[in-house]
Order: structure tokens, then C-alpha cells, then sequence
């Protein structure tokens, strides 16, 4: 999980975001079921195009390439079926995998045990990753809750993660024996795309980097 910015509203939603959600509401002010034609409208190509955009087609909360194995999903990040006013409302939709969302589901949480928002919270004051492990910052209980209950440290997630910090360990160690002062760089260079948010588990590599004080 890592800092991220909300691109603009696609123009779907700019033209139609208002009417779609005041149909949903009269749905569910009579007590009705909401048709799928009308609560699936937040599923609209141009919307799936810009979330997948603004996160790199990456999981929101894991940083795995989603689309290298499945075509992901765009999540509501409270969840539709507990406030269904928000279910085209472009700021609360992203993009993620299956796993994460599928752990998620309906969890909302009070103020203090809410999950960390990527787009509004600081993701350091809340989680750090120690090697492929990522943990809470001592006394952040709402870091705690995010990784424990969308399981962030699931087995197939450290696997990756451990072969992605050998890589970039054998381009430091790579760095560390050069002597010629122009591959040198050109070494530090390629360590420092790791930490770039639009690679893989960017953040787990930024906190290996960090902590090696490089």
C-alpha cells in the first residue's frame, strides 16, 4: 500500500454521477432492490480505464500487478452495500485484486478502526515493511486492523515479495563491487526504479532501501 493521488473524474461520471446516484437512492428509500442495470453503472470502461491508471494497474492495498493474472476489480473503498450513496462517487472507487477485495468485503469500522485510505492518510505514520513483512507503526491501531483483516502478509504476497527484495539485493550487491563510476550510477539508478510507485511492491522496496540508508 502506498500514497496515491485521485485523477480527475472521467466524463462519464462528470455528466451522469448525480442521476445515477439519486436513482439508486429512490431504490433504496422504497426498500427495493436495486436493479443491476442501475448499480453496476459504476463499471463503466471509462471508469475502470482511470482507476487502473491512477494506481499503475496495481492493487490498491497489496501493490500486486493485478492485470498480469486477472483483470481486477474496481473497489468501492466503503463498501456499496453499507452506503449505497456512494456507489458511483468517484473518490470512493479504485482498483484492486480479487484477494484483497474479496478479504475486505463489507467492513467499514468506526472512526478509529477504519482502514488506512491510500488517497487521504499517511501511509508511513500507519504501516512499514520490515523486509517482506509488512507491519503497523507502534500505536497505530487502524495500521494494524488494514493489514490483519485484508491479510496483506498472505503467504503468496511474502513469496513475492522475498523474490523482489532478492532482486533488488543482487543489483545493490551488484552496485557495491563496481569500480567504474559511470556503470556505478547507472546501477544506483536502476535500485532507486524499485522504490518508484509504478513497479511492483514499491513500497516494501522503499522501506528495504530506507533502512539500508541507501
Amino acid at each position: 500500500m502506498i500514497q496515491l493521488t485521485k485523477l480527475n473524474k472521467p466524463q462519464v461520471l462528470v455528466d451522469n454521477e448525480l442521476n445515477w446516484t439519486k436513482t439508486i437512492m429512490e431504490y433504496v428509500n422504497k426498500g427495493e432492490k436495486i436493479l443491476d442495470s442501475h448499480k453496476n453503472k459504476y463499471s463503466h470502461k471509462d471508469v475502470k480505464t482511470q482507476v487502473k491508471l491512477e494506481t499503475n494497474e496495481k492493487c490498491v492495498y497489496c501493490e500486486s500487478k493485478v492485470t498480469h493474472q486477472y483483470p481486477g476489480d474496481i473497489e468501492h473503498i466503503i463498501p456499496k452495500a453499507v452506503y449505497p450513496r456512494l456507489t458511483v462517487n468517484w473518490s470512493n472507487l479504485t482498483f484492486s485484486c480479487y484477494w484483497c477485495n474479496n478479504h475486505k468485503r463489507n467492513y467499514v469500522g468506526k472512526k478509529e478502526e477504519k482502514l488506512i485510505n491510500p488517497f487521504i492518510d499517511d501511509i508511513p505514520k500507519h504501516l512499514h515493511f520490515f523486509g517482506p513483512l509488512i507491519i503497523h507503526i507502534n500505536g497505530s491501531k487502524r495500521g494494524e486492523i488494514t493489514w490483519k483483516k485484508i491479510e496483506l502478509n498472505r503467504q503468496e504476497l511474502i513469496d513475492r515479495r522475498i523474490e523482489k527484495i532478492k532482486e533488488l539485493q543482487n543489483l545493490i550487491d551488484k552496485y557495491e563491487r563496481e569500480d567504474v563510476l559511470a556503470l556505478k550510477q547507472i546501477l544506483l539508478n536502476e535500485i532507486k526504479e524499485f522504490s518508484d510507485f509504478k513497479n511492483e511492491f514499491s513500497y516494501a522496496c522503499n522501506c528495504y532501501l530506507n533502512d539500508k540508508g541507501i
